[in-house]
């Protein structure tokens, strides 16, 4: 074919192709947007800004003070953060993210009080079965 009757057939055409800012409003159910995090129940162990890869999630400490941030731009959405938040705070939303044009704009940072996890409920102990003697009769008939 022609290359100049394809760049005259693509531009009869028109555009084909979505105009931003269009999203489409559909999404799976188990598709993975924006992390939350529950910050009144957050303990500040870092364990999730340890297992992010690309460095969406910072703990930073100073004394009994913390700041957790999330930068969604850096976010890949793998959700191993969620499987390792022990008190599970963070939780990950269903639906799309809000469209944004610039850098940092979802950004979330939570100062918080640094608190103790809360205690582990003890394991109940196995009752100790004892045994019975027990002494078989026999009906007669």
């Amino acid at each position: 074919m022609n290359i100049l009757r394809l760049i005259v057939d693509n531009l009869r055409k028109g555009t084909v192709s979505y105009k931003l800012p269009h999203r489409h409003q559909c999404t799976s159910d188990r598709y993975r947007g924006l992390i939350q995090n529950d910050a009144s129940r957050c303990v500040g162990c870092g364990a999730c800004a340890y297992v992010c890869p690309t460095g969406a999630i910072e703990v930073k400490r100073a004394g009994d003070t913390y700041t957790w941030a999330y930068d969604p731009g850096k976010c890949t959405f793998c959700a191993r953060c969620i499987d390792r938040c022990r008190p599970n705070t963070l939780s990950i939303e269903s639906k799309l993210p809000p469209i944004y044009g610039t850098r940092g704009e979802l950004a979330v940072v939570y100062e918080m009080q640094k608190k103790k996890p809360a205690p582990r409920a003890a394991a109940a102990t196995p009752a100790v079965a004892t045994q019975t003697a027990c002494s078989s009769t026999t009906l007669s008939s």
